[in-house]
């Protein structure tokens, strides 16, 4: 049977093209590497290579041995991966969500619950959440709806709140309510990684320009100096605190506030049945 190594060196070999270059990349010396492929072609007992001077080259022989070794060396590096991937999946509990309100409720409690565990979040689209939980990639998901699937196990894991948040010099900080169109058309400052809110303040207020930040830090500084209206929610003002003098202003339609499932397949019931049971 041929090491490993040295069907990987030839497999570099064949795609680099010259011994120079393969031993460069290899991080080995020429010599080093001519007499590897020599012990290669005693293992398999066959010719790999058409030797001059000052070149090495693959004949036939090599050529096919170099293709098939490629093959065997990407299967068995899959075989690798997905029992590293096992591996960690007995370790990690993968959490993928909607926004991240769900992220500061659940984290703290998974960690609680499952102190062994490591704890990975993901903040996607719920169409990849879905997939994403038939494919393994997820073990947990939080949806903004309830999923009407028999495949499923859901329950209500909160709610969130969204409003405007207005400067007090802003020309419709003393309402009581507003709706969406109310300030269709104005800039926004908007965080970025928040799920389906953002595409549905763009789909709500196709008129507005929104100003994206990154940074939670630096979000706040300029929502804190800055005129222009932004948003924020229930959830994160309990989480972070509102430290500015802004006007929480709340927002009348009906999207506007949201209820939270936890959602997992219906065979890791009893892996996370004391996390159901305490929500």
């Amino acid at each position: 049977m041929c090491e490993l190594y040295l069907l990987r060196q030839l497999a570099a070999f064949k795609e680099y093209g010259t011994l120079s270059e393969a031993a460069e990349r290899l991080y080995l010396s020429q010599p080093a590497l001519s007499r590897n492929m020599r012990k290669l072609e005693e293992e398999i007992g066959v010719p790999l290579f058409v030797r001059s001077r000052n070149k090495l080259e693959l004949n036939e022989n090599g050529i096919l041995t170099a293709e098939l070794a490629r093959k065997a060396l990407s299967e068995i590096d899959g075989i690798a991966k997905q029992v590293r991937d096992f591996d960690r999946s007995r370790r990690t509990i993968s959490l993928g969500v909607c926004a991240p309100a769900p992220i500061w409720k659940l984290t703290p409690l998974l960690s609680q619950l499952y102190p062994t565990m490591t704890i990975q979040t993901e903040i996607t689209e719920e169409t990849e959440l879905l997939e994403g939980l038939h494919n393994g990639q997820y073990q947990l998901i939080v949806l903004h709806f309830h999923p009407e699937d028999k495949h499923y196990i859901s329950t209500a894991c909160g709610t969130e709140k969204l409003f405007f948040s207005l400067p007090p010099t802003h020309r419709l900080a003393n309402e009581a309510a507003l709706s969406f169109s109310d300030l269709d058309g104005e800039s926004f400052l908007l965080m970025s990684e928040i799920g389906f809110w953002h595409d549905m303040a763009v789909r709500k207020m196709p008129h507005s320009r929104f100003l994206i930040q990154n940074d939670r830090f630096t979000f706040d500084e300029i929502v804190n100096a800055s005129v222009l209206p932004s948003f924020s929610t229930d959830t994160a003002n309990e989480f972070f605190g509102n430290s500015s003098d802004r006007i929480q202003v709340p927002i009348t339609d009906e999207e506007a506030e949201v209820r939270y499932f936890l959602v997992c397949l219906k065979e890791n019931d009893k892996q996370f049945g004391q996390l159901y049971k305490v929500l």
